[in-house]
């Protein structure tokens, strides 16, 4: 990274030491959709509470026919001292605001599951 505080090896097949996109990918949407999460909290007098999101993303599709290739996203939510209803709802709304979401939106499937 420009920074310095991220290096990563990265390959398509498993290998000890090294990651793949679909990590990558998974790691900078639960970051950035948690951050955003926090816009619905705030508002509604819950920012303090502590929260995480992971994010399973899938590589979908048949090889050889690499035109069939696509992602699928399973962002799985914990809001400390809410339901899993509320955290849901929450996550729900916080998809019309990450950024992440907004430039997946009608490309990549993302489906949504609350801890408690």
């Amino acid at each position: 990274s420009l920074n310095g505080h991220l290096e990563v090896k990265t390959t398509g097949t498993k290998k000890e030491g090294y990651t793949n996109p679909e990590e990558l990918f998974a790691a900078g949407f639960s970051a950035c959709f948690n951050g955003a999460l926090i816009f619905p909290l705030e508002r509604d007098g819950h920012g303090d509470l502590p929260r995480s999101i992971r994010a399973e993303v899938t590589l979908l599709g048949d090889l050889p026919d690499f035109n069939t290739l696509h992602l699928a996203v399973h962002l799985i939510g914990k809001i400390e001292g809410l339901s899993k209803e509320q955290t849901l709802a929450y996550m729900k709304e916080t998809d019309d605001i990450c950024p992440y979401s907004k430039a997946i939106k009608g490309n990549v499937e993302v489906t949504f599951e609350a801890e408690e």
